[in-house]
């Protein structure tokens, strides 16, 4: 079948002018029978001169990640061709080194999915790359998969349809945390998030350390450095002080030692680097 194109954020990647002058993105959307579990595909190309290489950078979210990679794409864990499942990378930025030509087609979950399709608890994903065949009896069928081949969605879908069953009530319980987060000031707290939910607190902990493999504390921080990553990103905001305030962070310090952690450089160096087009 056709797959449309969505639309959807970049905020998470890092420096996204200089990512799309290296590489091309796109997210398909997934069968309609997948939309449960899957939130839509993505692909990656580039084509970089001989003996040229691109970082490309950016600060995961909590969901876990099935790649089909070819030649021509190096990171941890995953370091040639090959079908991979990445969990939730909860420490912090997420960093692939690109030469050559190369593609990756990839499906991204939708938090507590690949749990709920395979029974793994997320914390034994989290913080891992895994053959996918570790994970998804047969994944070793979609090798071979790149973005130019016309038929590598629609096979990407017949793969998850057929493993795309059972109930997933309590996985809409964690997509209603998820959007309750999305549509909440970033300032709010843990205790906030679940009470907004419906939760008691420690049943909102369990439900996300099963199900995503973090707390919500964790997830609160990291919208938190999403947030300010996309404001720096649009030079939305007046000062960095001001920015952290509005964002839920005591003070600029602290703001700049949260942000640093993830991103590897402080909110300052970040959006001078990415406004002045260096590397």
């Amino acid at each position: 079948m056709p797959h449309r194109t969505i639309a959807t954020s970049d905020g998470v990647i890092l420096d996204p002018r200089s990512f799309a002058e290296h590489a091309t993105l796109t997210r398909p959307a997934c069968h309609p029978a997948l939309e449960p579990w899957v939130e839509h595909y993505w692909t990656v190309q580039w084509q970089l001169p001989a003996g040229a290489s691109y970082r490309s950078s950016l600060v995961p979210v909590a969901q876990a990640n099935l790649t089909v990679e070819t030649a021509g794409s190096d990171r941890a864990g995953a370091d040639g061709p090959g079908v991979f499942v990445t969990g939730v990378v909860s420490r912090s930025r997420f960093d692939v080194t690109l030469t050559g030509t190369g593609g990756v087609v990839g499906a991204k979950f939708r938090p507590g999915a690949l749990t709920a399709l395979t029974g793994i608890e997320a914390a034994d994903l989290r913080d891992r790359v895994r053959p996918a065949t570790a994970v998804l009896a047969g994944a070793d069928a979609l090798l071979g998969l790149t973005p130019d081949r016309p038929d590598a969605l629609d096979r990407l879908d017949a793969f998850l349809l057929a493993r795309a069953t059972g109930d997933h009530a309590e996985l809409d319980t964690v997509g209603r945390v998820i959007a309750t987060l999305e549509d909440s000031a970033p300032a709010m707290s843990a205790a906030e998030l679940a009470d907004r939910c419906g939760l008691k607190l420690r049943s909102l902990q369990r439900l996300c350390r099963h199900y995503i493999g973090v707390g919500p504390q964790w997830l609160v921080a990291r919208a938190r450095v999403h947030t300010a990553i996309a404001r720096l990103n649009a030079s939305d905001y007046d000062t960095l002080a001001e920015l952290a305030v509005e964002l839920g962070w005591f003070d600029q310090a602290h703001m700049g030692r949260d942000f640093a952690a993830l991103v590897g450089e402080s909110p300052g160096a970040y959006r001078d680097r990415v406004h002045s087009g260096t590397d």
